[in-house]
């Protein structure tokens, strides 16, 4: 008889050990994973996004150059820099504004990527004020809303 009962105890304590070690390896470890995973996305986010606010004022110098032309057609202005996960890059946005000519008045927003210094699209403004908006939002992860 104490053989039977000392054999039930082996086998439960088997089956919690196993049972333990199922919940470590199979729901405990890959949540850790996932959460280290989630906080190294969230570190490397960040730096990039403070590397694009450390080319906030070279950009903003060559668009005060471009200004101080004599023969400027139209001022820019800055509006916004952010990393965008979408693209890998800083991009940042310019608004215009034509100050002569038959264009007098006219107002456009134009987006850069600031490492290549390429224009990736533009958008006239009140027409395609809405599609401006949402670019700025996908690109920027949800982060820029206008």
């Amino acid at each position: 008889m104490k053989k039977h009962w000392l054999s039930l105890i082996i086998a439960i304590a088997i089956i919690v050990a196993g049972c333990g070690i199922f919940y470590y390896f199979v729901i405990f470890l890959p949540q850790v994973n996932l959460e280290k995973s989630k906080q190294n996305e969230q570190a490397f986010i960040f730096s990039k996004k403070m590397d694009c606010e450390k080319l906030t004022d070279s950009i903003k110098k060559e668009i005060e150059k471009d200004n101080n032309n004599q023969f400027a057609l139209s001022i820019e202005s800055f509006e916004t820099i952010f990393y965008s996960p979408k693209e890998n890059a800083c991009i940042y946005a310019t608004h215009r504004l034509t100050t002569t000519g038959s264009s007098q008045g006219e107002r456009e927003y134009f987006v850069y990527n600031a490492l290549t210094q390429s224009k990736i699209t533009s958008f006239k403004f009140p027409s395609q004020w809405q599609d401006y908006k949402n670019f700025l939002y996908d690109y920027s992860n949800g982060e820029i809303r206008l």
